[in-house]
């Protein structure tokens, strides 16, 4: 059955239908639950391996983990958007101290010193 839609029957004489929006399932007292989409899914969670899931009533939103960024919004869901690798090596932030090379990684970065420089105590010396 479509976990989108869900359907609740009784015989009590007649036949009753209960129909949940999507986002809800319809309980024994034809009731309709909040379904939590974010457990919902057994092995790839529903916003993918670079986001955390948020259940909302009715719905669920996804927010990119540190390192990465949405390509749309700052909530988004898997149908809206994803995550992408944000490359802490460019733009106007400098991520790493002078006489050191930024080296960009999946959801992170890290810094090499230039040759002829080491690090100590989170400063580059000669």
């Amino acid at each position: 059955m479509d976990k989108s839609m869900s359907l609740y029957f009784t015989l009590l004489g007649n036949l009753e239908a209960r129909v949940c929006g999507l986002g809800f399932i319809a309980n024994e007292s034809q009731q309709c639950d909040d379904i939590d989409e974010c457990k919902e899914w057994d092995s790839t969670p529903p916003c993918g391996s670079k986001a955390t899931c948020y259940n909302t009533y009715g719905s669920f939103y996804c927010h990119c983990l540190p390192g990465f960024r949405s390509t749309t919004t700052f909530k988004f869901t898997p149908l809206t958007g994803e995550c992408n690798d944000l490359d802490e090596c460019k733009g106007r932030l400098r991520v790493c101290p002078s006489n050191a090379i930024c080296l960009n990684t999946i959801g992170s970065y890290h810094c090499l010193c230039q040759p002829g420089f080491r690090f100590s105590n989170h400063t580059v010396k000669n």
